[in-house]
């Protein structure tokens, strides 16, 4: 995201209260245990990948303006390139790809198992506007603006995770 673009700054109606920061801070960093981050050419990074790995993808919308929201895009050949790369390792994990709805990425990858529309609002209905200034007393009211994405998966994303379930006895060996 293009550093311009964005909304910076502590808010009390948006924003974490700073007496919370700590335990989240926490809470995050107990998650992120064993959790490895990679600054690497998708492909380079999927090529590497050891089997039955489960991969997150969220590249950049294919409809966006770039220039506006992406400090490093994607070309039509980056969007192509992972979808090939993708469809090359299918069957080595699972993925879970979400990118914004529309017909040029339906089509790109008509392949996968699941393509699930999905709408939601991205940001809670504000009551002021950072950006221009305004406020509530000057009238303003903001509106939920609606993300429709569309999530994308080499698995079926309808049927519930299946774990066998491990129970330890007190007995076991003996």
């Amino acid at each position: 995201m293009k550093l311009e673009n964005c909304y910076w700054g502590y808010g009390d109606k948006y924003s974490m209260r700073p007496e919370n920061w700590p335990s989240h801070l926490k809470t995050t960093s107990e998650k992120l245990q064993n959790v490895s981050l990679s600054c690497l050419d998708f492909e380079d990074l999927i090529n590497q990948l050891p089997d039955d790995y489960f991969l997150f993808v969220d590249p950049p919308y294919f409809q966006a303006d770039q220039n506006k929201f992406y400090s490093c895009f994607f070309s039509l050949e980056d969007h192509e390139r992972l979808c090939k790369t993708l469809k090359k390792h299918q069957h080595r994990f699972k993925f879970l790809l979400t990118y914004d709805n529309c017909s040029e990425i339906r089509e790109m990858y008509d392949w996968c198992i699941s393509l699930q529309d999905n709408e939601w609002n991205y940001t809670i209905n504000r009551t002021d506007d950072q950006k221009n200034g305004l406020k509530l007393e000057h009238g303003y009211q903001s509106e939920r603006r609606k993300g429709k994405e569309v999530f994308i998966a080499n698995y079926d994303l309808e049927k519930p995770a299946r774990f066998t379930p491990l129970q330890l006895s007190l007995f076991d060996g003996y």
